[in-house]
């Protein structure tokens, strides 16, 4: 199967007054699992749209490997998609659907049967070919989708939202299942989502959208540990931002605690110090150290989650997990929190955009 690199250069998408995209660049690797992921309205969903060329571009190229297709229409591009409604025909059975493809494409006989019944074992729904579509369950249906979209063998292959109208469970079996089946085929995806754990687990890149804008690009790692602003700190996972100066590498926290960070030494003045839960370790209360009180506590099978009320400062959540836990806390406990300063980032409180050394 083949597959092909994308490239987006300066794409634009103007409704009116608003821009849906402005000016995205992205160069996307042949054979990558690449996630467009952003709140609803950030503009994923329009840029895969020019992608797909159901939209028409109003500023930009978009490239597939060396050739430009802003005026290839849609039908032309070998793309597959798979959209979060599935689409898939209700008066078709589920080998008549996957079908479909290969017949618009004119391929008969041994061989539309053969890739049909291909596709449909990837997917493991080849003992389903004879069912019609309202006798199967949301995720036999994204599965029809899926293998409808691959049979095809596109150059590239389109996903907007595809799991979430499953529910949570079943979402976790199909992504393990997506990412298997996009590695196995080598095919260049393009996965658009709102959903940062699934983007997270799925991706080899992403690219986080805020209002028709990349506001970082990377692994999901990478992502995770240095985002590159408080948006990005914020969206991606949970964070909690702490007041604090800088001055010298050293941040004062609170106005409680000093900790040396890997900050631009040069950075002078007010800053936002961000803290996941996981990365916080608690205490009996401790002078100099940052203290506040458990307001809830709720288990959550491995870890603890608690939320708690930092003296003189915000509402944090801190996880514990079960297996470290050499206490029970409990309502109203007071404690202390020590940060893991190996893993909080810093950044600018005026521009937000992190002030971390590489």
């Amino acid at each position: 199967m083949s597959s092909q690199r994308v490239k987006i250069d300066g794409a634009t998408k103007v409704y009116g007054d608003f821009k849906a995209c402005d000016h995205i660049s992205l160069d996307i690797k042949e054979g990558e699992f690449f996630t467009l992921l952003g709140p609803s309205g950030c503009g994923k969903t329009t840029l895969l749209r020019m992608i797909a060329g159901f939209n028409p571009i109003d500023e930009g190229k978009i490239y597939f490997n060396d050739k430009e297709i802003n005026h290839i229409p849609a039908d032309k591009r070998n793309i597959g998609m798979v959209f979060q409604n599935y689409a898939i025909f209700p008066h078709m059975t589920v080998q008549g659907n996957v079908e479909y493809g290969l017949k618009a494409r004119k391929i008969k006989g041994k061989e539309l049967t053969d890739r049909a019944m291909e596709a449909m074992k990837m997917m493991q729904i080849d003992n389903l070919k004879d069912r019609m579509p309202s006798q199967l369950s949301g995720g036999q249906q994204q599965r029809v989708a899926l293998a409808r979209a691959v049979v095809i063998h596109p150059d590239v292959l389109l996903m907007d939202e595809p799991l979430c109208n499953l529910d949570a469970k079943l979402r976790v079996t199909m992504r393990t299942s997506i990412k298997k089946i996009q590695k196995q085929l080598n095919i260049t995806t393009i996965y658009v989502t709102h959903d940062q754990e699934e983007a997270l687990s799925i991706s080899d890149r992403i690219a986080i959208i805020h209002d028709g804008q990349v506001e970082q690009l990377g692994e999901p790692m990478e992502i995770y540990t240095k985002p590159a602003n408080m948006f990005v700190a914020n969206f991606i996972g949970t964070s909690c931002f702490l007041d604090g100066e800088a001055s010298g590498g050293v941040v004062k926290i609170l106005g409680v605690k000093e900790l040396e960070l890997n900050i631009d030494k040069e950075y002078k003045g007010k800053v936002k110090v961000s803290v996941r839960p996981e990365y916080v370790h608690l205490g009996a209360p401790k002078e100099g150290e940052i203290q506040g009180t458990i307001t809830m506590s709720t288990f959550l099978g491995d870890f603890m989650n608690y939320e708690i009320q930092i003296d003189n400062g915000p509402l944090i959540e801190v996880n514990e997990y079960t297996d470290e836990m050499d206490i029970s806390r409990k309502m109203n406990d007071r404690v202390s929190l020590e940060l893991m300063s190996g893993r909080i980032c810093v950044f600018d409180a005026e521009t937000e955009k992190t002030i971390m050394r590489d």
